[in-house]
């Protein structure tokens, strides 16, 4: 295991917001205050925990972060291969965990009151605390040596986990400029899409929860225990469209409540990130969730003054990934020819013009969805049964290595992508449906984030690149010379490239990111 100099950090938050925080290294079984660039000026690793509540304070106590900086969230998150610890990360904090590793209930329970603020601070509980802490990083890199997921979360999560906090950190430029319209807009589109959407599938006159949209699936036929919602809403052509008229409405009810929280002086927002947000390392924000903006309101975000901005996304990204690691020339041949997605509508399924279904069928096939439900579904949306069923036969390549995942998760238990990022099977016996097809995405989405992540990496070293906002497979980046995008876009494929060992060659674009108006800058 590789031996990195590092320093665990404590701190204790002023949630008055007037700057008296406090800041503790714990060294030789002592803690000794320090002071916010006390913690900037050390060059090791500093491990902590909930670096996001600290995180401002010390950027706008030193104008930077440390350089590198370990979440233990984040580490025991990304290194267990259980997407179960992402869900319940929200409901349990660090000191559920500190028994394991020393720390009695008494102590948890003071040391969780002192974080918050609820009781004073007592440095005899804190070190005994501290001492836990400690070892709990020690026993979390052991852990993540013997999974093989050391490197990985060392030589890429962690530089990019510094860098996407520094860019929030400094904050994303806001254009309030007509700030009131745009949530009047987003008000209207929201209630006039709740009104159509409610009349259109008969669902109650609200936001849908996840319970009412599963139900309303099932009453349409879908097995649930089979699927994930968010796999049916997205992947699975629907008669009236129940899939895309949710999503839309979830995200313009996502719109208006970002809208909502801005001020009309606003400058800038400063938004969590989880660098590790889903179980595939998807990077997720929150608070808020800038991620799920539709195109029309994108406007709200600027440059800074003299600055542009671009916004560079992979093309076909899934499919090329695919198509690299299955080996299949099918696959490799329609990503070079240039949209597959529309080749394999017109050319295979005779659905000219109708790229999405084109999509979400393929997609659908790629990720396990049955032959017979692929058929089914595919002619509902006019193609012809035999049609289907020889579109669907193209990729043998594909189909051998998509079985060859299977046997290896019903064999080992877990799968992997080409750089760690392991799953780990909760359950025993034949996998389930819904197994293959998370044991599936998990290599091809997790091999999506890799890249996307040392694209990130790469793009952030280009000259006169500065990121402002990941958008899961794309980045919104400003500069300020005409060259510079295209730069951008070179390091995107040729990161893709090098990833996948030359297997296809990467293609990323710029692209729009927002609808009809150009993007302004801040005064």
């Amino acid at each position: 295991m590789i031996e990195i100099s590092y320093r665990l950090m404590l701190f204790v938050r002023d949630f008055t917001g007037r700057g008296a925080d406090s800041f503790y290294w714990f060294q030789d079984g002592q803690l000794q205050e320090t002071d916010a660039i006390g913690i900037i000026d050390f060059a090791g690793i500093v491990v902590c925990h909930d670096f996001w509540m600290i995180r401002d304070a010390l950027f706008d106590k030193t104008g930077t972060l440390p350089s590198k900086i370990v979440d233990l969230d984040e580490l025991r998150i990304s290194i267990s291969g259980d997407p179960g610890d992402r869900t319940a990360r929200e409901k349990r904090d660090l000191t559920t965990q500190l028994g394991r590793y020393g720390a009695d209930e008494e102590v948890c329970n003071a040391y969780r009151k002192m974080f918050n603020k609820g009781v004073a601070f007592d440095l005899s509980v804190a070190t005994k605390a501290a001492t836990a802490i400690a070892a709990m990083y020690l026993d979390l890199c052991t852990q993540a040596s013997a999974n093989g997921e050391f490197e990985r979360f060392f030589s890429v999560e962690v530089p990019v986990y510094h860098i996407l906090q520094l860019t929030m950190a400094a904050g994303i430029p806001i254009n309030a400029t007509g700030l009131s319209e745009m949530r009047s807009q987003a008000e209207h589109d929201y209630f006039l899409s709740l009104k159509n959407y409610s009349a259109k599938h008969d669902m109650p006159l609200e936001t849908p929860s996840k319970r009412a949209i599963e139900a309303k699936l099932l009453l349409e036929g879908f097995e649930l225990n089979e699927v994930s919602v968010e796999y049916l809403l997205e992947f699975v052509p629907h008669e009236r469209d129940f899939g895309d008229d949710t999503r839309a409405l979830l995200a313009l009810d996502t719109v208006r409540r970002v809208l909502g929280s801005l001020t009309l002086n606003s400058s800038n927002i400063r938004p969590i990130v989880d660098v590790f947000g889903s179980r595939t390392s998807r990077i997720h924000l929150r608070s808020p969730s800038l991620q799920n903006i539709p195109k029309r309101f994108r406007s709200i975000i600027s440059a800074h003054v003299g600055a542009q901005l671009s916004y560079v996304d992979f093309d076909q990204f899934e499919v090329g990934i695919m198509a690299a690691l299955s080996g299949d020339e099918e696959l490799k041949r329609l990503y070079a020819a240039g949209d597959m997605y529309d080749l394999f509508s017109t050319t295979h399924l005779g659905l000219v013009g109708n790229r999405k279904a084109a999509k979400q069928l393929f997609l659908s096939y790629a990720y396990g969805m049955s032959r017979k439900a692929l058929v089914d579904a595919a002619y509902s949306l006019g193609v012809d049964r035999q049609k289907a069923k020889e579109a669907f036969r193209l990729f043998q390549k594909y189909e051998e290595w998509k079985k060859s995942v299977w046997d290896d998760f019903q064999r080992n238990g877990r799968v992997t992508t080409v750089f760690g990022n392991h799953y780990r099977r909760s359950g025993r016996g034949q996998l389930t449906g819904k197994e293959q097809r998370s044991a599936v995405s998990q290599i091809v989405q997790g091999t999506a984030s890799l890249i996307f992540k040392q694209a990130l990496l790469a793009a952030a070293s280009v000259d006169d690149v500065r990121l402002i906002l990941p958008m899961h497979d794309a980045l919104l980046f400003e500069h300020r010379f005409a060259e510079t995008p295209g730069k951008v876009v070179q390091v995107f494929e040729s990161v893709m490239t090098e990833v996948l060992s030359g297997r296809v060659t990467g293609k990323a674009s710029i692209n729009d990111f927002a609808e009809l108006e150009k993007v302004s800058s801040t005064k």
